[in-house]
């Protein structure tokens, strides 16, 4: 069943700004993957200093006050991976009812290590999570403990957060699955 003249502009319209907003949401998260860990590496070595023997005794503030602010900044990076989850699947219906085979959507290779490694995001957000963490340990238990304690929180985290997102693509696989059977 093909679309009439309206319903072709409608769709082309609609597969542009889903092309727009899809843009928008990855260079938001481009721009904060690449501010994220230098800002949060200068923050670190501000409180650190030179490297001499004396840590502050506001480290630990600074560390946790860092830690959750890139916790809150990697939530909103999950967010905008469920926005462009969503962007995509749009994206592909549009381009199946417009004719396209090879559209930027439908011709996405796929995620690599069955979906736990989605980029760049993994490693950078709980590698910063990591340091912040040693920031706040580093005057109370010494430098390995500290390294040693930043690096499990980070490990940790990654865990948790591959197993939520597994069960949200799992939630949104079966919305679609249910959306097309409805169809």
């Amino acid at each position: 069943m093909g679309l009439d003249q309206d319903q072709l502009a409608n769709a082309r319209l609609a597969y542009q700004e889903v092309c727009k907003s899809y843009q928008s949401v990855a260079d938001t998260r481009l721009k904060l993957l690449g501010f994220l860990p230098i800002a949060s590496g200068a923050g670190i070595y501000a409180v650190l200093g030179d490297g001499g023997n004396t840590i502050p005794p506001f480290a630990w503030v600074a560390g946790l006050f860092g830690f959750l602010i890139t916790l809150g900044l990697f939530f909103y990076e999950l967010q905008g991976l469920q926005r462009s989850a969503a962007l995509e699947r749009i994206g592909g219906q549009l381009e199946a009812s417009l004719g396209l085979a090879n559209g930027q959507f439908s011709a996405q290779p796929e995620a690599h290590l069955g979906g736990v490694v989605r980029g760049a995001a993994w490693v950078i957000y709980t590698t910063v999570m990591g340091g912040w963490i040693y920031l706040s340990l580093v005057r109370n238990v010494g430098s390995g403990w500290a390294a040693l304690g930043g690096a499990i929180v980070a490990v940790v985290i990654a865990f948790w957060l591959t197993q939520r997102l597994r069960a949200i693509d799992a939630r949104a696989q079966a919305e679609l699955t249910n959306a097309s059977q409805t169809a």
